[in-house]
This record gives C-alpha cells, sequence and structure tokens, in this order.
C-alpha cells in the first residue's frame, strides 16, 4: 500500500533498472530510489540517467537556493517560461554554487512540488519549458546524478546506485510550510542513530584564529569551564612540523616544532581533561598540501586538485593510511570530539563517477570511524556548509551552519537551511568578545556605560559589531549551541548570563535534537536586516515546543504568533525562559493556533533593538 517497484528492462542494450518507490502517509513525503544493472554479455557505459517527470501546460516558477562561504542557503523564485534553469555544485562540494533542493508552483492554483537529492558526488535539477499546444509550456523536470562528465562503466551482472530522491507537496505553494514534515520524516528514516545529547563545545578559532598561544589558551580553558562548556576544542594552526601557513601545511599530522603547543599538545590536554571538559582537535583528512610527508612518500596515492591533492581512496592503500592516521590522532590525544573540515573544490572526477564513488568510500570511511569510537563527536564542517547536505548529515553527528557568526546573517541562513534539513545536527557558535566600557553608550561617558559585547560581523572580527548579549545566544540555539571567542574578556556579569543560556540548552538539547521546525516567518535574505523572526521547535511525539523570536532593529509590534502542530482539546502552560520570576500562562491549543501568542520584547537602544525572547509550551 505505501510502496511500488518498477522493473525495467531496455532488452537489446541489456541494462536494466529497478526503481522503488516508498510513501510516508503521515508525512507525504515519497522516497525513490533507483538501480542499474547490466544484464547483458558485454560491457555498458551509462552517460546519463536522471529522473524525469512532465507537468501540465502553466505559469510555473521555480525556488533555488544560491549558496557561497557565509552566504549560505540564499532562496528566490524566478518564472520560467522559455528555456532551460539548470542548477549544479561546484565538483565536490555539494551545497557550493546551489543547493540539492529546488521547488516549482502553478502561479495560478498555488500547488507546488518540492525536489531533494540526498547526493552521492555532483548533482544537477534542470528545469524546462517546452512548447505545447496551449499558450503556456508544460515543463519537464530531471534530476539526479551530474551528467556533465558522466560515464559509468558496467561490466556484465554489475550494478549501480543512483542518488535517492524525495519529493513532497509544498502547501500553499510556500515552500517553509512544508519543513516540518520533511523534518519529521528524516527524523525516522535518516538520523535514527543521531546523537540525542551533543555536548556544548567551546571552539579556539574566533579567538585569535590560527595562532595558538598556550597561556593564552589556558585563560580561555578556564572561561569555557566557568561557562559550563563540555569540551574544549583546538581548531586549525597546531600541526605542520614543515614550513608555511596552516593551509599550506594539511596533510602533515605532526605537530608543530617551534610554534602552538611545540609538540606538547598532550600535556595541554591532560590539562582540559583535568578541568573536567573533553579535549577536541581540528584536522581536515582529505586535502593534503604539497609538501605533506606521506604524498612526497607515496605519490600514486593523490589526485591533483590545483595546488593540493585528494587521496584516490579506491586504492586500499590509501584509504587505510587516512583512516589509521584519524584514529591515531583520536588515540593519541584520547579525543572526546573531532572538527572535520572540507576547504577546496575536487577535480572533474577522472574515473567518470562525478565523485559518486570517492563520496561513497569517503563516507564508509566516516561510518568506520565513528563505529570504532561511539564516545567521539564528529562535527562535520566544510569552509562552514559547502557540503552540508543531507548524506553527509547521516554520516557525521553534526555539521556547521556557516563560519559567518553574525547573529542577523546566522538567522537568514537557518531560514533557508530548515527548508531542506532538520535542526537538531545543525551547529552555530556564539563568538563573543568584550572590550569592556571602551565604547560609550550614546549619551554616557565611557566610564558610566554598560560592558560592550562584540560579535564578528561575518567569517572575521573586522567589521566587529556590538550585540545584545541574550539575541546573540539564542541565534545560536535552535540545533547545536556552541561558543568561541574570548570568552576570558567577558566581565563577570556578561559570563554569568552565558552560562545560565549554556544551562539552559543543556537542559533542553536532548528534545531540540527530536524536534521539527516550523518557520512561523518565511525565509528572507541575509541584506534584510529588519522585521521579525521566529521558530517553533516541535517535538511531534508530545507536541511540546520551544518558541523563538527575534526583533531585527527598530520593527513594528507583530501580530501575536499562531502556533502550529498543537493538539486543539489539550491545555499547555507558556513561560517565558532565561527570564527571572516569568510566570506561565495557561491555553488550549486551540486558542495557541487560532488566536496566537503575545510575546514581550521591547525596544530600546541601537543594540537592543536587535533583541530575543524564548518561551517553552508544554502540555499539562
Amino acid at each position: 500500500a505505501d510502496s511500488l517497484t518498477l522493473g525495467l528492462q531496455a532488452s537489446s542494450a541489456g541494462l536494466a533498472m529497478e526503481s522503488c518507490w516508498t510513501a510516508d502517509r503521515s508525512t507525504g513525503v515519497i522516497s525513490r530510489k533507483d538501480t542499474l544493472t547490466n544484464t547483458g554479455t558485454g560491457p555498458i557505459t551509462v552517460l546519463r540517467c536522471l529522473a524525469r517527470m512532465a507537468l501540465p501546460p502553466a505559469r510555473y516558477e521555480i525556488y533555488s537556493q544560491q549558496s557561497r562561504w557565509c552566504n549560505e542557503n540564499q532562496g528566490a523564485w524566478q518564472t520560467l517560461h522559455a528555456g532551460e534553469i539548470v542548477l549544479r555544485c561546484v565538483p565536490g562540494r555539494t551545497t557550493q554554487g546551489g543547493t540539492p533542493y529546488a521547488c516549482i508552483r502553478d502561479t495560478d492554483t498555488r500547488r507546488g512540488l518540492a525536489f531533494h537529492i540526498v547526493p552521492k558526488g555532483n548533482w544537477v535539477i534542470r528545469f524546462s519549458a517546452q512548447p505545447s499546444m496551449d499558450c503556456l509550456p508544460f515543463i519537464v523536470v530531471e534530476l539526479g546524478l551530474s551528467d556533465e562528465n558522466l560515464r559509468i562503466p558496467l561490466l556484465p551482472g554489475e550494478s549501480f546506485e543512483l542518488p535517492e530522491l524525495l519529493f513532497q507537496e509544498i502547501p500553499e505553494g510556500e515552500p517553509h510550510l512544508a519543513a516540518p514534515a520533511l523534518h519529521e520524516y528524516l527524523l525516522k528514516e535518516h538520523f535514527t542513530g543521531a546523537k540525542t545529547e551533543t555536548p556544548v563545545v567551546y571552539n579556539t578559532w574566533f579567538d585569535q584564529f590560527e595562532r595558538l598561544d598556550v597561556a593564552r589558551l589556558r585563560r580561555q580553558l578556564e572561561a569555557a569551564r566557568n561557562a559550563n562548556c563540555e569540551v574544549f576544542v583546538v581548531d586549525a594552526g597546531w600541526f605542520g612540523a614543515g614550513q608555511g601557513n596552516w593551509g599550506q601545511q594539511v596533510g602533515d599530522w605532526r605537530e608543530k616544532i617551534d610554534a602552538a603547543f611545540q609538540c606538547r599538545m598532550g600535556e595541554f590536554a591532560d590539562e582540559v581533561r583535568a578541568a573536567g571538559l573533553g579535549f577536541g582537535l581540528w584536522m581536515e583528512p582529505e586535502r593534503i598540501g604539497p609538501e605533506a610527508p606521506v604524498r612526497l612518500e607515496h605519490p600514486e596515492w593523490f589526485v591533483p586538485c590545483g595546488d593540493v591533492a585528494r587521496f584516490d581512496l579506491s586504492l586500499p592503500e590509501a584509504y587505510a593510511w587516512l583512516r589509521d592516521e584519524m584514529q591515531r590522532l583520536i588515540e593519541t590525544y584520547q579525543l572526546a570530539w573531532m572538527k572535520i573540515d572540507f576547504n577546496f573544490d575536487l577535480d572533474s572526477d577522472r574515473a567518470g563517477l562525478e565523485l559518486s564513488g570517492y563520496a561513497s568510500l569517503w563516507y564508509r570511511m566516516l561510518d568506520e570511524v565513528r563505529a570504532a569510537f561511539p564516545h567521539v563527536f564528529l562535527e562535520g564542517c566544510s569552509s562552514g556548509a559547502m557540503r552540508l547536505d543531507l548524506d553527509m548529515l547521516s554520516h557525521a553527528d553534526g555539521h556547521f551552519l556557516s563560519d559567518n557568526l553574525e547573529p542577523v546573517d546566522m538567522l537568514r541562513i537557518t531560514q533557508g537551511a530548515f527548508l531542506r534539513l532538520p535542526p537538531g545536527p545543525i551547529m552555530r557558535w556564539a563568538g563573543l568578545r568584550s572590550p569592556g566600557k571602551l565604547i560609550p553608550r550614546y549619551g554616557l561617558c565611557a566610564a558610566d556605560s554598560p560592558d560592550t559585547v562584540l560579535v564578528p560581523g561575518g567569517g572575521l572580527w573586522e567589521p566587529a559589531e556590538c550585540v545584545d548579549l541574550d539575541f546573540a545566544l539564542l541565534a545560536a540555539m535552535p540545533g547545536v549551541l556552541g561558543l568561541t571567542g574570548d570568552l576570558a574578556s567577558l566581565p563577570p556579569a556578561v559570563a554569568e548570563r552565558v552560562r545560565e543560556h549554556v544551562t539552559f540548552f543543556k537542559e533542553w538539547r536532548r528534545f531540540i535534537s527530536g524536534t521539527v521546525a516550523h518557520l512561523l516567518t518565511p525565509p528572507e535574505p541575509v541584506a534584510r536586516r529588519s522585521g521579525w523572526v521566529a521558530f517553533q521547535l516541535q517535538n511531534p511525539a508530545d507536541s511540546a515546543s520551544l518558541l523563538f523570536v527575534y526583533r531585527l532593529g527598530v520593527s513594528p509590534r507583530p501580530l501575536r504568533w499562531r502556533l502550529r502542530g498543537l493538539k486543539p482539546d489539550v491545555h499547555y502552560t507558556a513561560q517565558r525562559m532565561l527570564i527571572a520570576g516569568a510566570c506561565p500562562t495557561v491555553f488550549t491549543g486551540e486558542e495557541l493556533m487560532a488566536s496566537g501568542l503575545d510575546t514581550e520584547i521591547p525596544a530600546g537602544g541601537s543594540s537592543r533593538s536587535f533583541a530575543a525572547a524564548l518561551y517553552a509550551v508544554r502540555p499539562e
């Protein structure tokens, strides 16, 4: 009743395809998985194999997402009345250039459909307008493994699995209304083995980037411990016994001799554990610099990618060396966390598989490392989120949202991400530092001004921005909360407020990991720095929710927030969190969905105009 398997045979070519379709009736999401098999007696080369469907003549719009460093998941609609709209990714970077997701809607009826690719290597989505007898064109949609440089060799009896595809209706033609159903489906089908209690991490990167000073790190460790963090991660800059910057030294996973820890990082790791935190480390396994010892010793193991190279994982010796090197670092430094980064474009794939073979082997390796060290948290990163897709997420314990830590930008990037990804495994950092009272508030001298908190204005500290502390912390909380920056510079009252947020997150992180996200405000681009953003993170099992509301700039008072997915006849308590003395109020589910919840976020000075509030809505 819920599945269909089609067997198709091209007898003259000796090629068969099995197409397995499954419908999840509770969410409306449909999965399609196709497998090609050579049933003939001679070799076959497949140059193209895309899922293809035609939609009847109508006026159509296409929604797609542009995605680049610090500006991920930026969506827009465009009309298609002639020609083609083709979406692709940069080789190996499955969410750079575009994301493997698109929607189409009839502008008259507002009926629409969303397409998701679970990519294995490079992908393509193509919309083409075809002439019809009507005055309007009909639309052909093709999607799947990229066909730009594809040559799949199949010997007799060999099979090849194509990427899984997901389809879902978009209610009222609005993609954000389809997000909760997608999240519920993914939690059931793709992320059943995900960790439910992600440790709260402090990462060194936004302190002084790759410059690691041990005395300074000790101060950050003490501040992270006081903030109630559980893991201390040393980011890039610790490795490379040769010459050059950290980007040139990738692949040489020996400690620096004359900088950073000077071959004594194990002692610092012991200090971290003595302070009660786990120790974590940054690594970029896939990128190998030109002077890395393993590349000089075994040049035949590598495929050039510009100035750097990647391993040819189809070679058993190369595969084993890289896996063993990752495991060596985990064992040597007794890691509780490994941040796995990915900062380069891959090659065009001389094997002709559009990197699908490489991706399968890479993810198999990640699975082996996770199985061997189940206590270690594997964080995915890719210049922020240049490979943040559904396949990558199922092979890591979490993935970074973006290198952009500016809170408003982070919220806008989150809106786009939630259209195709669930909130639970998405990681964000609140990057904080304080210059104390050096920045005067208007009308006050510096000595009488409050302590200022700064956040990065993007992926770097220049420019930095003054921020309301609660706004910055709550912008980083709807998923996996982490901290970075100069925590040791925070004044005591600010540091205590950070600790309160971390403690709250730790109490609710198991809940957050299993939630779906209702986007109560539609996605907007990062350039839009006014208005309101609201997320309702809801547990599908008992309909409890956390409501995050953000005021961007001097914005008018919003309408009451109508919640979604509640049980009409159940009574709920709604209470503002992280505010002393806030009293709960009782509503029925019907009242909260029909009339909404009024949230109190007063406007203030320049930084206070960006403010946030958090409410817990729980069934009695």
